[in-house]
């Protein structure tokens, strides 16, 4: 069978939907040789302005799918195209636009609160990251239960523990990181709850004055905000920024980190949280959303707004060495049950029952 799936994503500076994209076509290829797994894309690195997203999406990838003479298109994240000439598996990874419009830049809010929610209606076949997110779909979109599937995402072999102190260190000069830190590592955009992380780690200065904060990813939307809190605190030697940070250099810094906080409002699933847990780092993370889901009993939960909580969270991590070394033991644990694999497996029986249902030949 001929398979494409929309790989743009994964050009340039890879984010959720890329890290995704190229993990699942990797564990396709390795897992179901005997098929073809097409990648289309601009093959460059462009502005994804909404106008050109949405010609890419709507007009430019069905029609490649069709001049590869693909028997299904999966299109791993955004709008799925209303004329097509296959088949059409979406993954839907969250629900962000219609519960935080607040967030979006006005010419932004538009397609990804309206146009992009109303797109999924043209799949065959929704993926949905977590359940959290499949129930999403379900309330906000009336979308039929029986055209959804919930298949989790893993961290990638790269995510583990590593011995190797020079190529750690490498990391660590390179970078400028502090000793003792913790690490917040997710695009910089007001969903995410920095500004809950900044009011919780003023506090926490002055009782763990060794330990530094580290916020790594490219900036999003408002993030103006954000310096501006960071001023206001007095936080400016304290909080380093460490901008986009490369997919090879990523494992380090959670090796390095003392613990991984992620306060996140809303998560369509928070792989971050998985990879941190892959390295052996402890997580405080929110019981929002998908978050219980990921971490399940492997991490310190707390109200996504509440920055006392999240001060006092950090605080057990960081001066308790059995809760550390519990966390620790218990997040390799929790992220081991989740692979790749399994997720291409679970993926291979999705594009089956589409094209069967479709009167295509089945893989």
């Amino acid at each position: 069978m001929r398979i494409a799936l929309d790989t743009q994503s994964t050009v340039g500076r890879k984010t959720g939907i890329g890290i995704y994209t190229t993990a699942l076509l990797d564990a396709l290829r390795r897992i179901a040789p005997q098929h073809e797994f097409i990648e289309l894309s601009l093959s460059r690195e462009v502005r994804m302005r909404l106008d050109r997203r949405w010609r890419w999406q709507q007009w430019t990838l069905p029609r490649a799918a069709g001049r590869a003479r693909s028997d299904l298109l999966h299109v791993t994240g955004f709008d799925a195209p209303a004329r097509k000439k296959c088949p059409v598996v979406l993954t839907v990874h969250d629900l962000i636009g219609m519960l935080f419009p607040q967030n979006l830049p006005p010419v932004s809010r538009f397609y990804w609160s309206r146009w992009l929610p109303f797109s999924v209606r043209f799949a065959d076949h929704i993926i949905a990251d977590s359940e959290h997110t499949r129930q999403d779909i379900v309330r906000l979109l009336k979308i039929d239960p029986a055209r959804l599937t919930v298949i989790p995402l893993a961290a990638g072999p790269q995510y583990r523990p590593i011995a190797q102190a020079d190529t750690l260190q490498v990391v660590r000069r390179k970078h400028h990181l502090p000793e003792r830190f913790i690490l917040f590592v997710s695009t910089l955009e007001p969903r995410k709850g920095i500004d809950t992380l900044l009011d919780a780690y003023a506090a926490l200065v002055p009782l763990a004055p060794d330990v530094s904060l580290v916020i790594t990813g490219q900036h999003g939307w408002y993030t103006e905000q954000i310096f501006a809190q960071v001023k206001q605190l007095g936080l400016e030697t304290r909080v380093v920024f460490t901008g986009y940070v490369p997919d090879e250099d990523l494992p380090a810094f959670y090796n390095f980190a003392t613990v991984l906080a992620f306060p996140s409002r809303y998560e369509g699933f928070g792989l971050t949280v998985l990879e941190a847990m892959a390295c052996g780092t402890p997580v405080v993370c929110s019981n929002s959303s998908s978050l219980p889901e990921v971490a399940d009993d492997a991490a310190l939960l707390t109200p996504p707004d509440d920055p006392a909580a999240l001060t006092q969270a950090l605080l057990r991590v960081l001066s308790d060495e059995s809760l550390w070394q519990r966390l620790h033991v218990q997040g390799l644990r929790q992220a081991a049950r989740f692979s790749w694999d399994n997720t291409a497996r679970q993926t291979l029986a999705v594009y089956e029952q589409v094209l069967t249902r479709s009167g295509r030949p089945s893989l």
